[in-house]
């Protein structure tokens, strides 16, 4: 699946994010693979690929794909299925996800995934906000 919606740089999205935060809802990807340029914002334009929820077990891994440009500031968000998937299993990956040092290069990015509660857009604003996943291996906070 991709994650796709407006690209927008990362000003914007810090204003955009601002504004979802008061609404309780944002669907905000910062593309920082190399460099924090540019955010996708899923808000209206995006596809299925933004109600994926947080797990601490997350049945999906975020990959940055270079497919019809090679921008490396631009790069299409992939999730792949780290594991089987059961019919009617909720799909999640981690919002707070951590780099293989296997393959660094295709995990580099930290998805920075904006959140309602003040996270859109910017890791610099992130605040410890609890987590409800209810896994075993729970972190009990995203960030």
């Amino acid at each position: 699946m991709e994650y796709v919606g407006e690209i927008i740089t990362s000003e914007e999205a810090e204003r955009r994010g601002q504004v979802y935060d008061r609404q309780g809802a944002t669907y905000l990807f910062d593309l920082d693979y190399v460099e924090d340029v540019y955010t996708v914002d899923a808000a209206h334009y995006g596809n299925i690929s933004h109600f994926v929820n947080h797990s601490c077990n997350p049945n999906l891994q975020v990959y940055n794909v270079f497919i019809e440009n090679l921008d490396e500031r631009l790069p299409r968000i992939a999730f792949f299925a780290t594991r089987s998937i059961r019919i009617g299993e909720e799909l999640t990956f981690d919002y707070n996800m951590q780099v293989d040092p296997v393959n660094a290069e295709s995990t580099k990015m930290d998805s920075n995934f904006g959140i309602a509660g003040g996270l859109a857009g910017s890791p610099k604003k992130r605040m410890r906000i609890e987590c409800k996943c209810g896994t075993e291996s729970c972190r009990k906070y995203l960030f």
